[in-house]
């Protein structure tokens, strides 16, 4: 027979049984969900209990279900997943060109020639695609599909903009059915049919 524990979760006292033990951490199975015992206590992922599946429980803990356990010494952390190889990025620097000091000579000799003024930037074609936003339709109508006889008919926008589905007659075969619009690209209406 398994070995039971009690422990605190989430608000509560609950038993599970003891599946491994790594140091005074305590793998325990409760309702078909594995927790991490430390100090009579679940470990907490923010405000909720952490939890793992049998595919999702860390190597380190999969390895003590099956009787492969760590060396043991004095410095095994609270924590298994502190034994897991740490994450490292890459930060790249961004390098920032110079400008050069532009040095102005004053020649009293030379004429100064004029300049032209420089070219008026065309905003509108500098813009990129991704930048460019396509103008809003109005959408008045949605089309259906009478699901009992295949009869197209428009409905009209206001009636289910909310997205709460709602029962509509065919014209043709007065079979009621009901329509949800659903935002796509523009909004398209899903039908289902009832006996």
């Amino acid at each position: 027979m398994e070995e039971t524990i009690t422990f605190w979760l989430d608000n509560k006292i609950s038993s599970g049984f003891i599946i491994a033990e790594i140091g005074s951490q305590t793998l325990v199975l409760y309702r078909d969900k594995y927790y991490i015992v430390t100090g009579g206590a679940a470990q907490m992922k923010g405000v909720r209990p952490l939890h793992f599946s049998k595919t999702s429980l860390p190597l380190l803990w999969k390895k003590a279900m099956k009787g492969i356990l760590p060396p043991v010494s004095d410095n095994i952390p609270d924590n298994p997943n502190e034994l897991l190889p740490a994450t490292t990025s890459t930060k790249k620097e961004r390098t920032t060109m110079q400008k050069s000091a532009v040095t102005v000579t004053d020649f009293s000799d030379e004429q100064p020639t004029p300049q032209a003024p420089p070219a008026p930037k065309r905003a509108a074609a500098a813009k990129s695609p991704a930048e460019v936003k396509p103008a809003k339709i109005a959408q008045n109508t949605v089309a259906t599909i009478c699901p009992h006889c295949s009869h197209k008919q428009e409905l009209p926008f206001e009636k289910g903009k909310s997205g709460k589905p709602f029962f509509t007659a065919c014209p043709r075969c007065n079979s009621e059915f009901a329509v949800r619009f659903v935002p796509v690209t523009i909004y398209q209406a899903q039908v289902a049919a009832f006996k």
